[in-house]
């Protein structure tokens, strides 16, 4: 059955109460139109856009933690790159941390130190790969002030030298001074050769 609406002459007849309840119900119908066409379809956007935001503001968040951390790491990383090539310069190759032990044995002789042993011992290469030990086995004499000139001498060394196991005998008279007998293990810490690299074989070749 079709709706009539009433026309104004008729609508002027109508009592008032039910003019009320007739604007009442064209004003929900307007509501109830205005809800599901307009309101429901925006507020499920504003709805959909509300968590976007929040997904997005999380990642953005997650994001500035994940590149702070990076640069701290980046930062870590090169303090400890530069603590690496700071010691790695007090790890001279083994040739010249061979010659520096002969010089260490001329300085001792050029300041008054009688040595009765110098004994290069075996090579040991560490078990990080890093360093390779060079120790000797020295037994000399001398007097006290110039042992200690000497020990002085070699803590001030810019390689890394160690001093170890020092054994020191009575004093002996010889010449008007007293000598003192003194053994040790002089070490010396060097960067390991590298590793030879085979040479490639020409294509073909057995």
């Amino acid at each position: 059955m079709a709706l009539t609406l009433p026309t104004m002459t008729a609508f002027k007849t109508v009592p008032m109460g039910q003019k009320v309840a007739l604007l009442s119900m064209v004003l929900v119908g307007i509501a109830v139109i205005f809800y599901y066409y307009i309101e429901t379809p925006h507020q499920e956007t504003l709805t959909q856009l509300t968590g976007d935001i929040g997904r997005l503001d999380q990642d953005i968040q997650t994001n500035r933690a994940k590149a702070r951390s990076l640069e701290d790491l980046k930062r870590v990383n090169a303090e400890l790159e530069q603590q690496l090539a700071k010691n790695l310069e007090q790890l001279p190759p083994e040739d010249e941390a061979a010659t520096l032990l002969k010089q260490i044995s001329d300085l001792g002789i050029r300041i008054g130190l009688n040595f009765k042993l110098w004994k290069p011992g075996t090579r040991a290469e560490d078990s990080s790969k890093l360093f390779v030990r060079m120790p000797v086995d020295v037994e000399m004499s001398g007097g006290y002030h110039i042992l200690a000139l000497f020990f002085d001498r070699i803590s001030k060394l810019p390689r890394i030298i160690n001093v170890s196991k020092i054994k020191m005998g009575g004093g002996k008279a010889e010449r008007g001074r007293v000598l003192i007998q003194t053994t040790f293990v002089l070490t010396a810490f060097a960067s390991p050769k590298a590793p030879a690299v085979a040479p490639a074989k020409p294509a073909g070749a057995n």
